[in-house]
């Protein structure tokens, strides 16, 4: 193994592209989203103007929803500012801007742990599926702190780590197992690439953001599922994690003699002579937290 998964994961951030990402959000990730946003209160009921950030936004998933949630009247007077550390999702979430008709956002590049962006100027911060991977989550709580105004929302999404033997974990696992040749796959896949922490205990995440200051702190699991139209749908969406397995666990001799996409064409493969032309449900379950700031 010759990166660690953290160092995998980011690097495949940076350089994330194609319609894919673009359509999961859509179609898929848009489900993930769902329920914490209506946990920071953010339903069809707002009618006051929101500053809301979306923090290590990936392709927009939180403003998309946004976008479809406020009314437009709210949407003319609100702010919405998508940051990324990846100029890749920038630039895709950008084009999404423009091709979609989104009010009043903007993005930029940012880090989440230091976004640089001024000081008790956001009603609203959310982290989608971002403080299990980011370096340290803890810098980042300080840092949407900050942006936050007195009394603004900070809200987050981890997986729990049941998770993993759900979603696309047993497809992918069972596929690898197929294959031709010894395809490793970690006996224990890690949810969280990071050692800062528990995100993926609902106990500890309570816990945790009590310590650092937050105030009202609500922490559920959500459970969601999701209908794969197809096999194709189903490598299209996971792909990145296929990727992921390979370059993170397996030696450069074996990458070599079976490259990515060769690894992905045996998993469709697999779930063809499993599902054939007929599409499945996947099911997962997502830590939603919340938490209110006091300046």
């Amino acid at each position: 193994m010759s990166n660690t998964p953290a160092q995998v994961i980011s690097k495949q951030f940076q350089n994330a592209q194609g319609s894919s990402t673009h359509a999961a959000s859509k179609k898929m990730m848009r489900l993930l989203a769902a329920p914490l946003l209506s946990q920071m209160g953010l339903t069809r009921d707002v009618t006051a103007p929101v500053q809301f950030l979306d923090n290590a936004c990936g392709t927009g998933v939180m403003t998309q929803e946004m976008q479809v949630i406020l009314s437009r009247d709210v949407l003319e007077k609100s702010e919405f500012v998508c940051t990324d550390s990846s100029a890749a999702m920038i630039d895709a979430v950008k084009g999404r801007i423009g091709t979609e008709g989104w009010v009043n956002v903007l993005a930029r590049v940012a880090d989440a742990m230091d976004t640089g962006l001024p000081e008790s100027a956001y009603s609203h911060v959310a982290v989608g599926l971002g403080l299990h991977l980011i370096p340290r989550p803890d810098d980042v709580l300080k840092d949407c702190q900050r942006v936050l105004k007195d009394g603004g929302i900070f809200g987050a999404t981890t997986f729990p780590t049941r998770n993993r033997d759900i979603f696309w974990g047993p497809d992918i696992r069972a596929a690898f197992d197929s294959m031709p040749f010894k395809a490793p796959y970690p006996e224990d896949f890690p949810v969280q690439t990071h050692s800062s922490g528990k995100w993926y205990d609902e106990d500890w995440v309570a816990g945790h953001m009590k310590e650092k200051g937050f105030k009202d702190v609500r922490v559920t699991v959500n459970p969601g599922k999701y209908f794969v139209e197809n096999v194709q749908e189903f490598v299209d969406f996971f792909g990145g994690m296929i990727a992921f397995l390979v370059n993170a666990w397996w030696s450069e001799e074996l990458k070599r003699q079976h490259g990515v996409e060769e690894v992905k064409g045996l998993v469709r493969d697999f779930l063809e002579k499993k599902y054939g032309d007929e599409g499945w449900e996947i099911t997962w379950e997502v830590i939603s937290v919340t938490g209110r700031v006091e300046k």
